[in-house]
């Protein structure tokens, strides 16, 4: 097993988690010129000093680190005069202060790093959205090694094909994204733009996120039919040649990351599987809403959405519940091509493992009737303060 964790630039980081099998750590400055994958606010902000001291204790305890380069939009400045000389000098810095490593999603950038920097490791990102064998043995041809999958992590026909072809898989494990989620584009283009330097007012709030939110508050079911995989069932995935997960979170604590990495290396966790998941849909989306409410704006829309959402703060996910060989059946399903209304599987898992204020979630009413989250975009996009969106 080797795992690939989220870094938060905090010293304690990698003390703190010396004793696990820890390949490598990845992160960024919350603001670069190619972007990096997550809006900067909810990042911390970090000097090249501390960033260069990072990287020292890092190779200090044999492990590598990767800056992530990932954007999944360059906003067509990638066509504007100057643009390369200014790629060329990031990227000429990133490895001056020690970066082992990129993490990248567009084609045309990894081809440029490794043909200036061929000997420097290439990920490629989730945000490159890798969902067939052609399009993995592409990112292979132009000098990545490793291809990063998160929304395919339950396809197994997938990875088994990938590692086959000679890559080296990483699944992405602690992700709580909804099963192919249709608000996938559009979250990864705002993250994408919001964390580059030439975007001079990025919004506060990622939209995407509300609106996953609202899903899951409507059918609480979809958690367990998304893409997280449980601590218990990373053989699986060993078993079919795949033996590197990445954790995500680099905008959690130290103890928060400490835990997860514990919980996957002890391949088990008995209790509130949520502990260790990002769970995205909560506490993001409810702070932007009651932010929004403090402010008075839109309260015939914001109060009802608020109300939607409030439930999802006391859900919980018994991982000691689960059938045993959840990830086994639903590895022999083809859930491109079944409806998971005509399947059931999942929803049938989430009446024993998802509870809601204490109560099964048989008695869970859903929200109905509710106004449209549309109607908020332009307060999400005002300047001010910023709120944590994650």
């Amino acid at each position: 097993m080797e795992l690939v964790v989220a870094s938060n630039f905090d010293p304690e980081l990698i003390a703190s988690t010396r004793e696990f099998p820890i390949a490598a750590f990845f992160g960024n400055f919350p603001r670069t010129l190619v972007g990096g994958g997550r809006p900067p606010h909810i990042l911390p902000p970090i000097t090249e000093a501390q960033f260069r001291a990072h990287l020292a204790e890092v190779h200090a305890g044999g492990r590598e680190f990767y800056a992530t380069f990932n954007t999944s939009d360059l906003g067509l400045r990638e066509y504007s005069p100057g643009f390369l000389a200014r790629l060329k000098a990031e990227v000429a810095r990133l490895v001056e202060i020690g970066v082992d490593g990129f993490v990248v999603a567009i084609p045309a950038l990894i081809e440029w790093i490794h043909r200036e920097y061929p000997y420097t490791r290439i990920s490629v990102s989730t945000f490159a959205r890798i969902r067939t064998v052609a399009q993995g043995e592409y990112f292979l041809r132009r000098g990545a090694d490793t291809l990063v999958i998160e929304e395919a992590n339950r396809d197994f026909p997938l990875l088994r094909g990938l590692a086959e072809a000679g890559a080296r898989v990483e699944v992405l494990v602690n992700q709580t994204c909804i099963h192919d989620c249709p608000f996938r584009f559009h979250h990864l283009n705002t993250s994408s733009l919001a964390s580059q330097t030439d975007t001079a007012a990025p919004p506060w709030f990622e939209f995407p996120l509300l609106q996953c939110g609202l899903e899951v508050a409507r059918d609480p079911a979809q958690m367990i039919a998304g893409i997280f995989v449980r601590p218990e069932e990373l053989e699986v995935y060993e078993e079919i040649g795949v033996h590197r997960f990445k954790i995500s979170g680099r905008n959690q604590t130290t103890a928060w990351l400490r835990r997860v990495v514990q919980a996957y290396t002890a391949r088990q966790y008995p209790g509130n599987l949520l502990d260790i998941l990002s769970y995205v849909q909560n506490r993001g989306p409810r702070a932007a809403l009651l932010r929004l409410d403090q402010e008075g704006v839109r309260p015939e829309i914001v109060r009802p959405l608020r109300a939607a959402l409030d439930p999802l703060e006391s859900m919980t996910i018994d991982n000691r519940a689960f059938p045993k060989g959840f990830l086994r059946r639903i590895a022999a399903t083809d859930c491109r091509a079944i409806s998971c209304r005509d399947c059931g599987y999942c929803a049938g898992v989430a009446r024993r493992v998802v509870h809601i204020n204490g109560r099964p979630l048989s008695e869970y009413v859903p929200p109905a009737n509710l106004p449209l989250g549309e109607d908020l975009l332009p307060a999400f996009g005002a300047t001010g303060e910023e709120t944590p969106s994650r």
